[in-house]
């Protein structure tokens, strides 16, 4: 589970709190840190703050489309009323959460997100049935 956020409590937080539920959680400075770290083989989901220097979330889930990834992204923001906020919706965010939000939502939408994706075939596998 990475968790990208450039609030290095926030980071921490929702690392510990993604650990507690038996996740393993790689914590993440911003865009460019995860980049580095991240590969396929180690997908499991993203939480992904929005805005931070550098790469905004937004723009390192347009990157992450644009090279045929589809990790599930979760995005949590202070700004979850912010046009960011929406633009991460339409490009497949499985769901955006303001900031401060409740352990058990963000859990929640974590769950949600590793369901669907466990459901979805592997990255460029045929549909089934072909």
């Amino acid at each position: 589970m990475f968790v990208v956020d450039d609030d290095s409590a926030v980071r921490a937080a929702i690392s510990m709190l993604v650990a507690a539920c038996g996740w393993q959680a790689v914590p993440c400075t911003g865009a460019d840190d995860f980049l580095q770290r991240y590969s396929r083989a180690a997908r499991q989901c993203l939480v992904l703050d929005l805005q931070m220097p550098g790469r905004s979330g937004v723009e390192l889930q347009l990157a992450l489309r644009q090279r045929g990834d589809d990790i599930p992204v979760i995005v949590v923001t202070a700004h979850h009323d912010h046009p960011d906020a929406e633009r991460a919706r339409s490009q497949g965010a499985q769901a955006v959460l303001g900031k401060p939000f409740r352990d058990h939502d963000l859990m929640r939408c974590i769950e949600q997100a590793l369901a669907a994706d466990a459901a979805a075939p592997p990255q460029g596998a045929p549909p089934a049935g072909i």
